[in-house]
Formats: C-alpha cells, sequence, structure tokens
C-alpha cells in the first residue's frame, strides 16, 4: 500500500443556518485552507455540476486545476427537498492531489474511489469541517500498489476494440485542443469500466488529459470540457467517438490509428495480451518512444528501461527505429553516404546492440569505418558517382586511408590509383593490395608501384613464367632492380624463348643484382642456345 495525502473540498445545497458562510443556497461548505487558493476553489465549484434525469447515479469525476492539482470528486443526489420544496440539491465531495503526489500512485483516479469512503449526507460533511472556519483538514489515504484492477478491467474487452480505446486516451490532449469529446453509455457501472479500460496504456505524464464525468446528463461541454463524458443513453448522432459501455464497442466515423511508436507498441501488446506489460512500463516506454520519435523525454525514465522492453519496441517500430538512426548518420555524413551507413548498421547490429549505439552517437572515424564495412559486404563492386564524389569530398577533411585508396581506385584505377598508393603507408598498401590480388580487382602488375617492390613481392610471388618475364619488366621500369634477387630462384623455370626476352631486359640495365644475373647465365647454359646469347649474358655477368 502506498500512503498518500489529499485536501478535501465539499460543495452543497444548504440552508443559511447550516452554512459555514451563513447563506443558504449551492455553495462551497468547506475545503483545506492551507493547500487550496479561492481562485482553485472557484474553479472546481464550476465543474461541479449535477442533474437528475430518471434515474440519480453516483456522479465521478477526474480532472486537473489550472494550477497543475489532480481532481477526483464524487457527485451524489440529495433526495430530499431544501426548506422551500425546491429539489435538485446534491453533494459533492472532491480530494484534490499535489502533482507529484498523482505520481506515488500512477494519477489513477479508480484507486481512489474504491479506497476511499466519500462523504454522502450533508450530516456526515457538517461533521467533516469546522463550521467556524469553513476549514477542512487534508486527509491521507491508503492506496494499494496492485496494478490487478486495471489489468482485469481491460481483460474483459476484445483487442480490436481494446486498441481503439486506448487510442482515444492516447490521443486526449490532442482533443482537448480541437474541443472533441468521447461519449460513453451503459450502466455507471459500465461506464467507469470502460473510462477505466481506456486509461489501461496511458502513461503517468498524460493523464492529466484524461479529464472525465461519468454522469453528464444536461451539463454543457463548452462551459466544462471534459475528454469523456457518461450519458444515460446514446447520443443521436455521433460528433466524434463513442463507446458502448454495455457492447464494450467503440464507435465512430473515423476509427483511429496508430500513429507514434508508443502508440504501435500498445497495440502489438494489447494484440498479444500482454496487458500486464502495458502497466508495468508504460511510462518507460513512452519516454523510449519519445526519443525514437525525435521528441522530447525523460531521460531517468528512458535510462531505465529493460532490455525485453528496448527490444519489444525496437522490433514494432523497425521505420522509427531506421529513422532516428538517419537522423545521427546524417550530422556527421553527406545525404548521399547516409542510406549505406545507416542501412548496414541496421543489417548487422541487434535490438540491444542498435539501443546502445544509437544512445552513445557515432563518432566520425566510427561512421567511416563501417562505410568501408558496407564497401567490403559487397565486394568493393563501384559505387554510384555521386557517391564516390561525396566520398572524396569528405575524405578532404577527414582520415580513412584504404577508403582514400579504393576511392582512388574507383575514379581512375590507372591514373590516380597509382599516385596513391606511392602516398600510402605499406601497411595499407599491403592490405589494399590483399583485397586488390583476392578479389581480383585489377591485374596483379597494376599494384606495382616505385617503392613497393618487396611489399608486392610478399602478396604476389609470381610462379607462371610469363608472369616472371613482365614483373622484371615492370620493376625495372619502376626502377626497383634490387627486388629482383627475390626472383633468382624463379628464372630456371623459364623457356628459352623467355630468357632470351629476359636477356633483353636487362641489357645495359644497372644495378642488377649479381645472384640474378648469375641465376640468368646458368639457366641459359642449361638450354641449348646459340653462342652469341650466351656471350651477351657473360658479357652482362661481368660487369
Amino acid at each position: 500500500m502506498t500512503t498518500v495525502q489529499a485536501c478535501q473540498h465539499i460543495y452543497s445545497n444548504v440552508e443559511k443556518e447550516r452554512s459555514p458562510q451563513g447563506r443558504g443556497g449551492f455553495q462551497t461548505l468547506f475545503y483545506t485552507h492551507a493547500e487550496l487558493t479561492e481562485a482553485e476553489v472557484e474553479e472546481m465549484e464550476s465543474r461541479l455540476l449535477y442533474f437528475p434525469s430518471t434515474v440519480e447515479p453516483v456522479k465521478r469525476l477526474f480532472f486537473t486545476t489550472s494550477t497543475g492539482k489532480g481532481v477526483t470528486a464524487q457527485i451524489v443526489f440529495l433526495p430530499n427537498p431544501d426548506q422551500y420544496g425546491r429539489g435538485g440539491r446534491y453533494l459533492a465531495h472532491s480530494l484534490i492531489f499535489a502533482p507529484e503526489t498523482l505520481a506515488q500512485f500512477q494519477a489513477d483516479p479508480f484507486r481512489v474511489f474504491r479506497q476511499f469512503s466519500f462523504v454522502g449526507t450533508v450530516e456526515q460533511a457538517l461533521a467533516q469541517g469546522n463550521f467556524r472556519t469553513g476549514n477542512i483538514p487534508a486527509v491521507s489515504l491508503e492506496l494499494p500498489d496492485s496494478l490487478a484492477g486495471e489489468t482485469q478491467t481491460a481483460g474483459d474487452w476484445s483487442a480490436s476494440e481494446l486498441k481503439k480505446l486506448a487510442l482515444l486516451a492516447l490521443r486526449a490532449e490532442q482533443q482537448a485542443r480541437q474541443r472533441e469529446t468521447v461519449t460513453v453509455t451503459g450502466s455507471p457501472e459500465q461506464i467507469e469500466q470502460a473510462l477505466a479500460a481506456a486509461l489501461l496504456a496511458v502513461p503517468v505524464s498524460r493523464r492529466n488529459y484524461c479529464w472525465f464525468d461519468t454522469y453528464f446528463y444536461r451539463c454543457n461541454l463548452v462551459a466544462t470540457y471534459f475528454w469523456a463524458i457518461g450519458l444515460p443513453e446514446p447520443p443521436v448522432s455521433i460528433k466524434f467517438a463513442h463507446v458502448d459501455g454495455r457492447g464494450r464497442q467503440v464507435h465512430g466515423e473515423v476509427i483511429p490509428q496508430p500513429e507514434t511508436a508508443y502508440e504501435r507498441w500498445v497495440g502489438q501488446a494489447i494484440d498479444v495480451g500482454q496487458l500486464k506489460e502495458i502497466v508495468h512500463y508504460r511510462d518507460n516506454a513512452l519516454s523510449l518512444a519519445e526519443w525514437l520519435d525525435g521528441r522530447s523525454y525523460d531521460l531517468s525514465l528512458l535510462a531505465a528501461a529493460p532490455p525485453e522492453l528496448i527490444t519489444a519496441m525496437f522490433k514494432v517500430n523497425a521505420q522509427a527505429v531506421q529513422g532516428l538512426l538517419q537522423r545521427q548518420v546524417k550530422r556527421d555524413l553527406p545525404v548521399e553516404l547516409v542510406n549505406r551507413v545507416a542501412g548496414h548498421i541496421w543489417k548487422q547490429a541487434t535490438e540491444l546492440e542498435l539501443y546502445r549505439q544509437l544512445r552513445q552517437g557515432f563518432e566520425l572515424s566510427q561512421l567511416l569505418d563501417i562505410l568501408y564495412q558496407s564497401y567490403a559486404a559487397e565486394k568493393f563492386k563501384e559505387p554510384p558517382g555521386r557517391e564516390v564524389k561525396a566520398l572524396a569530398d569528405l575524405l578532404q577533411t577527414a582520415h580513412h586511408p584504404l577508403l582514400n585508396l579504393f576511392v582512388a581506385y574507383w575514379r581512375s584505377p590507372h591514373k590516380q590509383l597509382p599516385r596513391a598508393l606511392e602516398r600510402a603507408d605499406e601497411a595499407d598498401y599491403r592490405r589494399f593490395g590483399g583485397i586488390g590480388l583476392e578479389l581480383k580487382l585489377l591485374k596483379p602488375l597494376d599494384l606495382l608501384v616505385p617503392g613497393r617492390g618487396d611489399a608486392f613481392l610478399d602478396l604476389y610471388p609470381a610462379t607462371n613464367e610469363n608472369d616472371i618475364v613482365e614483373l622484371v619488366k615492370t620493376l625495372l621500369e619502376i626502377k626497383e632492380p634490387a627486388c629482383l634477387v627475390r626472383l633468382a630462384d624463379q628464372v630456371a623455370k623459364l623457356s628459352g624463348k623467355n630468357l632470351k626476352k629476359l636477356a633483353k631486359l636487362i641489357d645495359d640495365q644497372p644495378d642488377i643484382p649479381e645472384s640474378f644475373c648469375q641465376a640468368a647465365e646458368q639457366a641459359l647454359a642449361a638450354q641449348p642456345q646459340k653462342k652469341s646469347v650466351r656471350e651477351k649474358l657473360r658479357s652482362i655477368w661481368q660487369r
């Protein structure tokens, strides 16, 4: 049980002799002077109306004052006429809660109605207050912590109708701006049960918009607006929405559909019968959903959202999650790259991983790594030109060596790429070269640039004799003759024809390693070649 404090207000029609103010008629008999102002009292009086019909049900109200206090009130019909024989008398007893007190019992007026014994007669009222001062003390209430009452009432409704009912309550603020009211009919008990079911999915922060009057007979909506009103009979025409408490159905020309992340989560939970989960998590769920939708939220409630709620919310709100992901990525990347990066993150991460990443935000370096991973997943297939340009522009100020190399490859593999490979660090050269060779993105010798002979040979140990001749030729062209040492043991594999080509390549070339020349001479000696060729190789060796 939770103990809460409430100030009181009692309003009725009494004779002058029974009035603390010394006047007859409808008036405030008592109120808690220390907690309520005269302006608040007048504001409440304007809503405490009752007109008898063929029945005189007990009337329940819930609303908030302009100062943010929550009011739960009960009005009962007084059958005895006044001293002049006039009927229509009634008594209203209200409990008024500070905003922070409302949160202690989830702003659930029905817990108050179930637990508190409201005054039902003038005699009881006069016994409660100080007749001389008109003051009545605040009262303590013991309210249950259990949420079973809420789920039990809502559980009597079908999932399809309960979703409609919940959406009407969740849109109460919007409906108030448009002065749209939900009418509810049925027995007094059925009306209250329908309203209690409607409030099931409404978080505490939004309940201050769900004002209701369970018996609004002959009252004026223009003067005293309520989100929902109970009526003895169904209206002739439905102006907005009508709830049949007896049949547990919602009627209206426009049936609301989920529009927000929170509404979609509520709808899904209702569909699978998770009413207890709605009641238990609704405040955390609202903050989580508002964060997803890009609206203001309570950070403490968001941070306290449990993993199972996050997973469920993300599953049912894929589009909203993707939208938030794109908004975060767009802060650091040009628009041409956003879909690629966001899409890759979306495919790779679980719901909880996504949540953590979105809460922490992304560094540009992290986004560039993800961008690189997305290209790698497509085996570095050339992206559209506008994407390549956007990436090239971004890399003017951002640092990602491998992306720089791939941009050069996509733009011009024979002009820009060689220059980029020369400038690259050896580790980046090796990594790019390994990928290029493995995926066969370009011819192996296109990777051979000045200063990278040894690194290239580590990546591409040529074994085909035609490749060896071309490799020697390219190494000499880029002025890397020292690397020929590593090819000396391959020379013996060459045919006589390729040995002749090799002889021509190294003829008159300075700085040919001794071991390579010796290997070439020995290989040629083993071939049935003409004397002139052998002599030419010997002269090269002697130099």
